[in-house]
Parts: C-alpha cells; sequence; structure tokens
C-alpha cells in the first residue's frame, strides 16, 4: 500500500524550540523532542522548508543557537523543499512560489486561481535530506548572516512604514487628482516635512520597537518618494504625477480608482518585475495577463493584510509570517502565529474563495500540541 506524505510547514518558532531540547543538557527535554519526532514521524508527516524558514532560524544572533539549528535541519533524514525555478539544490524563496504561479498564469491566460494553484503544485516541493538542504547555507555563512540581520532590520521598517496613515490620501479619487495643480516647489518641501512628521510619530509610537532609528527610516523613505515622485516627472499635476512615479497608465484608472488602489496594483508590479527576472517573459503582456487576484500566494498575501488583527506594536515578524503563510495551498498542514491565524479566519468568513484556495492551516501554542492537528 502506497501512503502519500503529508507536507506540513512549521512555524519557525515551533522550529528552532525543536532543536533547543533537542540539544539540552537536560535529559527530560531531549526526550521531550524525541518524543515529538517520533510522533511526527509516525502521522505520516514531511517537514517542508523554505528559504524563509532557514534565515529565521539562522538569524539568531547567538551562535550556539544557530549551530543547534543546523545540527538538527542536518539530522533529518528527509525533508520536503521549495523548488527553486533556477534549479539547484537551494532551498526556494516565496520568489521561486510567486515565480511558478505567475509563469502558469500567464501560459494560461483563462486558467482561474484554482487551476493555476493546482497546476503550481505539481512541482512546488521536493525531497531531500536536511543535510544536503542546509549544507549551501554553511559554506556561506559568514557572509550570509549580517545580510540576514540587515534584511530583518529592513523589514522591520517596511511594515511600519505600510502600516502608516501618515499621508491620508489613500481613499482620495485619481479622477479628482487628475483636476488639481502641482503645488510649488516651496509648499512641496513644507508638505513632505509635514508627511516626515506624521510618519516618524507613527514609527516611534507603533512601529517594532527595534527599529533602531525611526527617524531616520521615515527621511530616508521619504526622499526616496520625492526622488521617484517628484525628480522623475515633470508633469504639473498631481494625479499625473503620481500614475507616472506608479507605472500606472490612464487607461488603466476608472472613475472610482483611489491613490490606495493605484499603490497596491504598482506594488504588485515592482513585484511582478522582480518575478520576470527569473522568468524573462514580454513585460507588456505579463502585466496584462497577471494580475494579483489570479496568483494564490498575491490573493492570500492581500487577504491576510486586510484582515490581520491591529495591535498596539506593528511587529516586523508580520511580513515574513505572510510569506509562510503563502505555502498554505499547497502544504497539507501548515502552522502560523496567532495573529496571522486570525486573518486566516476573518478572511475565510469574508472572501467567499479563500477556503478553496487554501488547505488547513492551524495555531499550536507548543510544538507538542501541534501532534495533535496531524494525528
Amino acid at each position: 500500500m502506497i501512503i502519500n506524505p503529508k507536507f506540513v510547514a512549521l512555524d519557525s518558532s515551533h522550529l528552532g524550540a525543536v532543536a533547543r531540547d533537542k540539544y539540552a543538557k537536560d535529559g527530560a527535554l531531549r526526550q521531550r523532542a524525541a518524543a515529538f519526532e517520533r510522533a511526527f514521524d509516525a502521522s505520516g508527516s514531511i517537514l517542508l522548508l523554505s528559504w524563509l524558514h532557514i534565515q529565521e532560524l539562522l538569524s539568531h544572533h547567538n551562535r550556539d543557537v544557530v549551530a543547534q539549528r543546523v545540527a538538527f535541519i542536518r539530522s533529518l533524514p528527509m525533508v520536503a523543499s521549495v523548488v527553486s525555478v533556477k534549479g539547484g539544490s537551494l532551498a526556494g524563496t516565496i520568489i521561486d512560489l510567486q515565480a511558478r504561479e505567475a509563469a502558469i498564469a500567464f501560459e494560461n491566460p483563462q486558467a482561474s486561481i484554482l487551476a493555476v494553484r493546482d497546476e503550481a503544485a505539481k512541482a512546488m516541493f521536493r525531497l531531500g535530506s536536511g543535510a544536503d538542504l542546509i549544507e549551501p547555507f554553511m559554506e556561506s555563512w559568514s557572509a550570509l548572516q549580517p545580510e540576514f540581520a540587515r534584511q530583518a532590520a529592513r523589514i522591520r521598517e517596511v511594515v511600519a512604514i505600510s502600516r502608516s496613515g501618515f499621508a491620508e490620501i489613500s481613499d482620495r479619487k485619481i479622477v479628482d487628482m487628475l483636476k488639481g495643480t502641482l503645488r510649488a516647489p516651496e509648499a512641496i518641501d513644507a508638505h513632505f516635512e509635514l508627511l516626515h512628521r506624521n510618519l516618524f510619530k507613527d514609527i516611534q509610537k507603533f512601529g517594532d520597537k527595534r527599529i533602531a532609528d525611526p527617524e531616520y527610516a521615515s527621511a530616508q523613505f521619504l526622499n526616496e518618494v520625492k526622488r521617484l515622485g517628484i525628480d522623475r516627472t515633470n508633469s504639473q499635476n498631481p494625479g499625473l504625477q503620481i500614475l507616472l512615479a506608479s507605472g500606472v497608465g490612464l487607461s488603466e484608472i476608472g472613475p472610482d480608482t483611489t491613490v490606495g488602489d493605484v499603490g497596491a496594483l504598482a506594488m504588485f508590479r515592482a513585484k511582478l518585475a522582480v518575478l520576470n527576472e527569473y522568468l524573462d517573459l514580454p513585460w507588456q503582456e505579463l502585466k496584462e495577463r497577471v494580475t494579483e487576484s489570479r496568483l494564490p500566494s498575491g490573493f492570500i498575501h492581500s487577504a491576510l493584510v486586510r484582515f490581520r488583527p491591529v495591535t498596539g506594536e506593528w511587529k516586523g515578524s508580520d511580513l515574513p509570517d505572510s510569506y509562510l503563510a503563502c505555502l498554505s495551498p499547497y502544504a497539507d498542514v501548515t502552522f502560523v502565529d496567532k495573529r496571522t491565524h486570525e486573518a486566516f479566519r476573518r478572511a475565510r468568513q469574508k472572501l467567499e474563495d479563500f477556503s478553496a484556495i487554501v488547505r488547513r492551516v492551524e495555531k499550536a501554542s507548543d510544538y507538542e500540541s501541534l501532534l495533535t492537528h496531524l494525528i
């Protein structure tokens, strides 16, 4: 009798806890971890890992902790990993997952989001040993570790900036702004100073407390906005300036299109451009055929942004958590943190197709309790 494996994506915190206990000095903790591994294997489950899992596990500041986590992964006789679209043995990233979806959506313009998922699932994962999976990271560890830390710091800033309503124009209609005229240079400078104060206060009050310099993060972001939104255009119209800076054409604007809508489309187009560095497809056709709503990962990510619970602190971990949640259309079971699980619950209630796209999504307070969802 052939038993199909059950691909299970654990939360990084669970993986770290198993590694900690597996190599603990306390014999009781070692027995606890060993019992978990036996039960996990007996359930027919295979651990699913992505580049992001490994990045989070190896980003710990304590090298002894990192060594435990590396040893844990090396000890696994078989794991599943996301396939890289570039080939090779490295675990794939969220970009690899999305690139596979985008390629299928491009080649099959009439395919539904469910059809895209089902086709992508056929070649999304590969099996191998934990030792083979982790080895490429060890070969370039000295270069990767500081880069992981830099990326983590940048993600905290990105989350805070994206959550802030500092500009207060996301609900304004583009057609109304097209009727306006551009401010004088001195008025633009004064307006950007106001934006900077608002954003700085938001990052300072609500941003991840590990952000080293909220004021610098705000200034750096707005300087880039000013460069892209003003220096690259000579338009005397604020609406046209927003469109030009966003790469969105007038033909794509309807009577009710808001600044927020344009921003969301521009953000997706920017992601699509990154994916196309892997795919090398005709850009104009790619933009026309592939929308965020046709990509399972895009649909899930936008839903989680929309339905994530409001908290007193905008955690930097929310972004990688949402990326790991994009495994849920493909893994048999995906374990997520409490906030992400609540966002999934709300999305299932509010979005008609959401439950059909994702598979099982669970939460667990510790690695022992997650076993109840696998047996």
